[in-house]
């Protein structure tokens, strides 16, 4: 008896959270510009039905970072044998395209030069390039991978990178991901521009199997939107729109993986329930740092790689 009522309780509390939350979500659209006090409290207001749904789902570790540009967490102290990595890096890319024709340079876009010069030094000290499988079953502790091991992953799917990336991953044996926002998919191939953000095709998609593995980056949820508090974020936090959105990636592309990545590596419990509820079994965010034995593997973190910032750098190597 005493557990029905706590548990009555919670649920009178989260009916009362979400009233909360439409009323203030109603004013701040009508009033953007309402007092720091209103914002406050409808924030206030989110971060109580957020704890709640944890509570009741179990969703969420506490140290996971909910914003794409958190700090990286607490370094693991972790040993493992002689030739075996103690940790995993996941290095992201999204856009590869010629300097001379890097007509956006921004941290989303690195020169095809930079990435040739990255590929051949992950070939030239013997790195293996992980499988998502791979890395699901090391996470797990299931397999052990050698010292030298990354995971490389793209992110919107580019044409460039069917273009520039897939033949010098190709030339060095490599193996990648490409995380895909459905809409993108082309069905016909389009004509390659190399300053114009065309997208791979199905046909495309085929050709290139032999190296790239496609997974999830919503069908159509790579946007930003008013969600909360007069506040633009990953429209995948509209919890209606995001269980749609799964069924429609995974019935209009052919694309049914267990592995996702946030767009803008945002995230809430929600989002991580509906995908463990669809049969996602591992999440990207862009949180940077490494990946070791026993993290959650909803939350993991990537790398992002730039036209600055070395491979070397990002894997804590020492310099020649």
């Amino acid at each position: 008896m005493q557990l029905r009522h706590i548990r009555n309780m919670i649920i009178i509390m989260l009916y009362i959270a979400i009233a909360f939350v439409i009323t203030f979500y109603i004013l701040s659209m009508k009033y953007p510009h309402a007092s720091a006090f209103s914002y406050e409290t409808c924030r206030a207001t989110y971060d109580m039905t957020d704890d709640l749904f944890k509570t009741l789902n179990g969703e969420v570790p506490e140290d996971a970072s909910n914003v794409a540009a958190a700090s990286a967490s607490t370094p693991h102290v972790q040993t493992a044998p002689d030739g075996k990595a103690s940790h995993v890096a996941v290095l992201m890319y999204h856009y590869v395209v010629p300097e001379k024709y890097n007509v956006e340079p921004n941290n989303a876009r690195i020169n095809l030069e930079a990435f040739e010069q990255g590929m051949k030094f992950l070939h030239d000290e013997g790195y293996h390039t992980a499988t998502l499988k791979e890395l699901e079953q090391y996470v797990k502790g299931e397999i052990q991978l050698p010292e030298k091991t990354v995971v490389l992953t793209f992110d919107d799917g580019y044409q460039n990178n069917v273009v520039y990336a897939y033949p010098v991953l190709k030339k060095y044996g490599f193996k990648a991901n490409i995380f895909i926002v459905g809409t993108k998919l082309s069905d016909q191939k389009q004509k390659f521009i190399p300053t114009a953000k065309t997208t791979i095709s199905r046909q495309e998609m085929k050709a290139t199997s032999d190296v790239f593995a496609y997974h999830s980056h919503t069908y159509n949820l790579h946007y930003k939107r008013l969600v909360q508090c007069a506040e633009y974020y990953a429209a995948g936090k509209d919890s209606k729109r995001f269980t749609h959105d799964i069924d429609l990636m995974k019935s209009k592309t052919g694309i049914n993986t267990p592995y996702f990545a946030y767009p803008y590596g945002e995230y809430d419990p929600q989002m991580v329930y509906d995908l463990k509820r669809n049969g996602y079994r591992m999440a990207f965010t862009v949180r940077p740092g490494f990946v070791h034995p026993g993290d959650d593997p909803m939350y993991l973190p990537r790398m992002n790689v730039t036209s600055t910032t070395t491979v070397r750098h990002l894997l804590n190597l020492p310099d020649e």
